[in-house]
Protein backbone atom coordinates (compact mmCIF):
# COMPACT_ATOMS: atom_id res chain seq x y z
CA UNK A 1 0.00 0.00 0.00
CA UNK A 2 1.21 3.51 -1.18
CA UNK A 3 1.19 6.33 1.62
CA UNK A 4 0.42 9.35 -0.49
CA UNK A 5 -1.60 10.53 -2.90
CA UNK A 6 -0.55 13.21 -5.26
CA UNK A 7 -3.42 15.09 -7.54
CA UNK A 8 -3.21 17.34 -10.24
CA UNK A 9 -6.15 19.96 -10.50
CA UNK A 10 -7.45 21.17 -13.44
CA UNK A 11 -8.87 18.26 -15.37
CA UNK A 12 -8.16 15.64 -12.34
CA UNK A 13 -9.81 17.19 -9.35
CA UNK A 14 -11.83 19.35 -11.49
CA UNK A 15 -13.15 18.71 -15.05
CA UNK A 16 -12.85 22.54 -16.22
CA UNK A 17 -11.19 21.91 -19.53
CA UNK A 18 -14.01 23.90 -21.84
CA UNK A 19 -12.96 26.99 -19.27
CA UNK A 20 -9.48 26.57 -19.34
CA UNK A 21 -9.59 25.98 -23.48
CA UNK A 22 -12.11 29.26 -23.77
CA UNK A 23 -9.88 31.22 -22.20
CA UNK A 24 -7.06 30.38 -24.07
CA UNK A 25 -9.10 30.65 -27.41
CA UNK A 26 -10.23 34.37 -26.10
CA UNK A 27 -7.07 35.51 -25.45
CA UNK A 28 -5.19 34.17 -28.78
CA UNK A 29 -8.30 35.60 -31.15
CA UNK A 30 -8.21 38.93 -29.15
CA UNK A 31 -4.62 39.26 -28.77
CA UNK A 32 -3.01 37.39 -31.85
CA UNK A 33 -6.24 37.06 -34.04
CA UNK A 34 -5.67 33.12 -34.05
CA UNK A 35 -8.26 30.70 -33.83
CA UNK A 36 -6.65 27.70 -31.93
CA UNK A 37 -8.17 24.18 -33.39
CA UNK A 38 -8.46 20.65 -30.53
CA UNK A 39 -5.07 19.28 -32.11
CA UNK A 40 -3.46 22.73 -30.81
CA UNK A 41 -5.07 21.93 -27.16
CA UNK A 42 -4.06 18.34 -27.47
CA UNK A 43 -0.93 17.99 -28.74
CA UNK A 44 0.83 21.47 -27.60
CA UNK A 45 -1.18 23.52 -24.44
CA UNK A 46 -2.92 21.08 -22.33
CA UNK A 47 -0.63 20.37 -19.10
CA UNK A 48 2.45 22.29 -19.71
CA UNK A 49 3.80 25.68 -18.74
CA UNK A 50 2.03 29.67 -19.35
CA UNK A 51 4.95 30.11 -21.22
CA UNK A 52 5.43 26.72 -23.31
CA UNK A 53 1.96 27.93 -24.72
CA UNK A 54 2.94 31.42 -25.27
CA UNK A 55 5.91 30.07 -27.06
CA UNK A 56 4.00 27.31 -29.23
CA UNK A 57 1.25 30.39 -30.43
CA UNK A 58 3.85 33.07 -31.05
CA UNK A 59 6.49 30.71 -32.80
CA UNK A 60 9.40 32.19 -30.02
CA UNK A 61 9.56 32.20 -26.36
CA UNK A 62 7.73 35.12 -24.78
CA UNK A 63 9.42 37.93 -22.79
CA UNK A 64 8.93 38.00 -19.36
CA UNK A 65 6.35 41.38 -19.92
CA UNK A 66 4.61 39.44 -22.24
CA UNK A 67 4.04 36.12 -20.12
CA UNK A 68 2.61 38.39 -16.99
CA UNK A 69 0.20 40.19 -19.17
CA UNK A 70 -1.15 37.50 -20.90
CA UNK A 71 -1.09 34.93 -17.70
CA UNK A 72 -2.89 38.21 -15.84
CA UNK A 73 -5.58 38.34 -19.02
CA UNK A 74 -6.25 34.82 -19.51
CA UNK A 75 -6.68 33.66 -16.04
CA UNK A 76 -8.84 36.28 -15.35
CA UNK A 77 -10.97 35.52 -18.10
CA UNK A 78 -10.94 31.78 -16.89
CA UNK A 79 -11.99 32.59 -13.09
CA UNK A 80 -15.11 34.85 -15.06
CA UNK A 81 -16.18 31.48 -17.20
CA UNK A 82 -15.99 29.64 -13.47
CA UNK A 83 -17.92 32.10 -12.21
CA UNK A 84 -20.13 32.32 -14.69
CA UNK A 85 -20.51 28.16 -14.94
CA UNK A 86 -20.35 27.89 -11.10
CA UNK A 87 -22.77 24.79 -11.02
CA UNK A 88 -20.55 23.24 -13.47
CA UNK A 89 -16.83 23.90 -12.25
CA UNK A 90 -16.87 21.60 -9.21
CA UNK A 91 -15.03 18.95 -7.58
CA UNK A 92 -14.95 15.31 -10.22
CA UNK A 93 -17.53 12.84 -8.93
CA UNK A 94 -17.16 11.22 -5.50
CA UNK A 95 -13.67 13.33 -5.14
CA UNK A 96 -14.63 14.95 -1.92
CA UNK A 97 -15.97 11.36 -0.35
CA UNK A 98 -12.53 9.64 -1.99
CA UNK A 99 -10.25 12.71 -0.07
CA UNK A 100 -12.10 12.07 3.36
CA UNK A 101 -11.53 8.59 2.96
CA UNK A 102 -7.60 8.75 2.40
CA UNK A 103 -7.62 11.16 5.43
CA UNK A 104 -8.87 9.30 7.64
CA UNK A 105 -7.36 6.48 6.77
CA UNK A 106 -4.03 9.00 7.38
CA UNK A 107 -2.53 8.65 3.39
CA UNK A 108 -0.69 11.68 3.25
CA UNK A 109 -2.49 14.03 0.16
CA UNK A 110 -0.81 16.67 -1.94
CA UNK A 111 -1.55 18.40 -4.83
CA UNK A 112 0.61 19.44 -8.07
CA UNK A 113 -0.75 21.66 -10.29
CA UNK A 114 0.14 23.99 -13.59
CA UNK A 115 -1.57 26.53 -11.87
CA UNK A 116 -0.64 30.03 -10.95
CA UNK A 117 -1.20 30.78 -7.12
CA UNK A 118 -4.47 33.16 -7.76
CA UNK A 119 -6.08 30.36 -9.56
CA UNK A 120 -5.67 28.33 -6.40
CA UNK A 121 -6.55 31.07 -4.17
CA UNK A 122 -9.94 31.59 -5.85
CA UNK A 123 -10.59 27.59 -6.01
CA UNK A 124 -9.69 27.26 -2.06
CA UNK A 125 -12.38 29.41 -1.38
CA UNK A 126 -14.92 28.62 -3.53
CA UNK A 127 -14.40 24.26 -3.51
CA UNK A 128 -13.52 24.93 0.40
CA UNK A 129 -10.29 22.90 -0.75
CA UNK A 130 -8.56 23.86 2.71
CA UNK A 131 -10.45 20.95 4.06
CA UNK A 132 -8.00 18.50 2.62
CA UNK A 133 -5.04 20.57 1.45
CA UNK A 134 -3.01 23.73 2.35
CA UNK A 135 -1.91 26.50 -0.11
CA UNK A 136 1.32 26.14 1.86
CA UNK A 137 2.17 22.85 1.04
CA UNK A 138 0.30 22.28 -2.51
CA UNK A 139 2.90 22.56 -5.37
CA UNK A 140 1.47 25.08 -8.12
CA UNK A 141 3.57 27.11 -10.95
CA UNK A 142 5.14 29.89 -9.36
CA UNK A 143 7.98 29.52 -12.43
CA UNK A 144 10.87 27.89 -10.37
CA UNK A 145 10.79 24.77 -11.46
CA UNK A 146 10.45 22.85 -15.00
CA UNK A 147 7.16 22.30 -16.44
CA UNK A 148 5.66 18.78 -16.75
CA UNK A 149 6.26 16.29 -18.56
CA UNK A 150 10.08 17.04 -16.13
CA UNK A 151 9.34 15.24 -13.31
CA UNK A 152 10.02 18.33 -10.65
CA UNK A 153 6.68 18.90 -9.34
CA UNK A 154 6.17 16.00 -8.34
CA UNK A 155 9.19 15.43 -6.43
CA UNK A 156 8.39 18.75 -4.66
CA UNK A 157 4.52 17.45 -3.65
CA UNK A 158 5.65 14.38 -2.57
CA UNK A 159 8.91 16.08 -0.81
CA UNK A 160 6.25 18.36 0.93
CA UNK A 161 4.72 15.64 2.53
CA UNK A 162 7.51 14.13 3.74
CA UNK A 163 7.51 11.12 1.61
CA UNK A 164 9.73 9.79 -1.67
CA UNK A 165 7.89 9.71 -4.48
CA UNK A 166 8.04 5.87 -4.73
CA UNK A 167 5.75 5.55 -1.83
CA UNK A 168 2.69 7.96 -3.72
CA UNK A 169 -0.15 7.61 -6.19
CA UNK A 170 0.00 10.32 -8.60
CA UNK A 171 -3.26 11.12 -10.13
CA UNK A 172 -3.01 12.77 -13.58
CA UNK A 173 -5.20 13.27 -16.61
CA UNK A 174 -2.67 14.96 -19.35
CA UNK A 175 0.34 12.73 -21.25
CA UNK A 176 2.68 15.30 -19.94
CA UNK A 177 1.71 14.86 -16.50
CA UNK A 178 1.18 11.04 -16.39
CA UNK A 179 5.10 11.31 -18.09
CA UNK A 180 6.16 13.70 -15.25
CA UNK A 181 4.81 10.91 -12.61
CA UNK A 182 6.58 8.08 -14.50
CA UNK A 183 10.19 10.01 -14.50
CA UNK A 184 9.44 10.90 -10.49
CA UNK A 185 9.20 7.32 -10.13
CA UNK A 186 5.66 7.33 -8.72
CA UNK A 187 4.10 4.21 -7.00
CA UNK A 188 1.26 4.17 -9.13
CA UNK A 189 0.27 6.34 -11.74
CA UNK A 190 -3.99 6.39 -12.23
CA UNK A 191 -5.00 8.06 -15.95
CA UNK A 192 -8.97 10.51 -15.33
CA UNK A 193 -10.10 10.90 -18.47
CA UNK A 194 -11.03 14.33 -18.64
CA UNK A 195 -10.08 15.26 -22.11
CA UNK A 196 -8.64 11.74 -23.75
CA UNK A 197 -9.89 8.52 -24.61
CA UNK A 198 -9.43 5.88 -21.60
CA UNK A 199 -7.76 3.14 -24.43
CA UNK A 200 -5.31 5.94 -25.42
CA UNK A 201 -4.22 7.05 -21.56
CA UNK A 202 -3.89 3.18 -20.61
CA UNK A 203 -1.50 2.72 -23.54
CA UNK A 204 0.88 5.64 -22.15
CA UNK A 205 3.51 4.17 -20.34
CA UNK A 206 3.76 3.69 -16.76
CA UNK A 207 0.21 3.99 -16.74
CA UNK A 208 -1.80 1.27 -13.84
CA UNK A 209 -5.11 2.61 -14.59
CA UNK A 210 -7.65 4.16 -15.97
CA UNK A 211 -10.66 5.82 -14.08
CA UNK A 212 -13.59 8.25 -14.99
CA UNK A 213 -14.17 9.69 -11.53
CA UNK A 214 -14.06 8.71 -8.32
CA UNK A 215 -16.79 7.23 -6.91
CA UNK A 216 -15.32 3.71 -6.72
CA UNK A 217 -11.40 5.22 -6.16
CA UNK A 218 -11.42 3.58 -2.85
CA UNK A 219 -10.26 0.54 -3.59
CA UNK A 220 -7.11 1.66 -4.75
CA UNK A 221 -6.47 2.06 -1.14
CA UNK A 222 -7.68 -1.02 0.28
CA UNK A 223 -5.47 -2.73 2.59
Amino acid sequence: MTSGAIFDFNGTMILDGPFQEQAWRTWARDNLGLELSDEDFAYHLHGVSIGECLEFMLGRWPTQEETDAAEVEREECYRNLCRIHSDECQLAKGLPEFLDELVNRGVRINMATASPLENMEFHFERLGLDRWFSLDTIVYNDRTFPSKPAPDIFLRAAQRICLPADRCTVFEDAPSGLEAARRAGAARIIAVTAEYDAAFLAALPGVDMVISDYRDASTLFAG
